[in-house]
């Protein structure tokens, strides 16, 4: 089982991801050895000058960590993640670069955004020389897509991936951008196996008690579907 086998089956069994733009090293370690134990994965974003060597960092002192590159929008961010070591790449757009890379390496691969879920799925099974049905059953974490933004100031868009599950059976959702404690209930309500990332997850970063607490909020949200 690879990496990105691995940390799909965490992310099915538990559904939670905290999302971290590291200011630091030390920050992106912090948060992983407090969330990895309790089942939640990481994913840092490329927002910092510092995300990739946080991700060098967190790697080379926990090699068998899985976690994710987020924000990933360039060939070149891709390559340096990849070459890390990490379980699989998010962008917040659908970047054919990016997904060719991924496929290349058989990583998992998350594009994201509020339209292109077949084209990158497509994409994904030509690389892999399969049909779509071959895509979902033989690598399932290639079967995903990021709805983003999943709520703004003027609206949701989670009802988007009911329409989606429609053609792409058994699709899985990553919910992010404006996702909170207030309409986490809400969304898991709509789609109880998406997975659900957060950056509220280590907002309080500086104060592990408390960000242990938010998680711990999160965990008892999903637990009680």
């Amino acid at each position: 089982m690879n990496k990105s086998e691995k940390v799909f089956e965490i992310l099915k069994r538990n559904q939670l991801i905290a999302l971290i733009a590291p200011k630091s090293v030390e920050q992106c370690m912090t948060a992983y050895e407090i969330l990895n134990p309790m089942g939640i994965v990481l994913e840092v974003a490329f927002r910092t000058d510092i995300a990739m060597e946080a991700i060098d960092s967190l790697l080379s002192e926990h090699p068998d960590a899985l976690i994710l590159a987020g924000t990933v929008m360039t060939r070149a961010q891709c390559e340096n993640a990849l070459r890390s070591g990490v379980a699989g790449v998010v962008s917040a757009d659908y970047i054919p670069d990016v997904v060719e890379m991924c496929v290349s390496h058989d990583v998992m691969c998350v594009p994201g955004g509020t339209a292109d879920v077949g084209k990158q799925l497509v994409q994904k099974a030509t690389l892999y020389d399969c049909e779509l049905e071959e895509l979902r059953e033989k690598y399932p974490y290639q079967w995903t897509y990021k709805l983003f933004p999943a709520s703004t100031k003027t609206g949701s868009n989670v009802g988007l991936a009911a329409a989606w599950k429609g053609p792409f059976k058994g699709l899985t959702l990553v919910y992010t951008g404006g996702v909170s404690l207030n309409n986490l209930g809400e969304i898991i309500a709509l789609d109880p196996d998406g997975i659900y990332c957060g950056s509220a997850l280590t907002k309080k970063i500086d104060d592990p008690a408390e960000m242990r607490a938010e998680a711990e909020k999160w965990i008892e949200v999903v637990k009680g579907k």
